[in-house]
């Protein structure tokens, strides 16, 4: 996959934010790491707003430099990042059961082994044949 110039910048960023966040003490890390996440997903960002992008980029990467700092051994975790991690991983709890419960269904299949219920019975593009 090619990707942008500041497609790598972000990717390169996040990377960095989680070697210096695994190089804290283990009883700390979950602060960090929540951190570090929470600053990378919000604001939410479109993807060609670059101006917001880079200035995100700048922020976090001098937020990255501050935290990199060995004497930096503890980081303050709002309710709201906190709010916002719990909303996140019920989400994925939530996709995940959909998931299951799609694989676990039973398909109808005819006598020679075509799914009917595939389409609706109708191929898409094929005006219905």
């Amino acid at each position: 996959m090619v990707r942008s110039g500041l497609q790598q910048d972000v990717i390169n960023l996040y990377r960095e934010g989680m070697r210096i966040a695994l190089s804290k003490p283990p009883q700390i890390r979950p602060a960090f790491l929540l951190h570090l996440r929470y600053n990378f997903r919000n604001p939410p960002l479109k993807q060609r707003d670059y101006v917001a992008i880079e200035h995100q980029l700048r922020k976090m990467s001098k937020t990255l430099e501050m935290l990199s700092d060995a004497s930096v051994q503890r980081i303050s975790v709002s309710d709201e990042m906190e709010a916002w991690w719990a909303k996140e991983v019920s989400r994925a709890r939530d996709r995940n059961v959909e998931e299951k419960e799609e694989k676990d269904q039973v398909k109808k299949t005819n006598t020679q082994g075509r799914d009917r219920d595939q389409f609706g019975g109708k191929l898409p593009g094929h005006g219905g044949t």
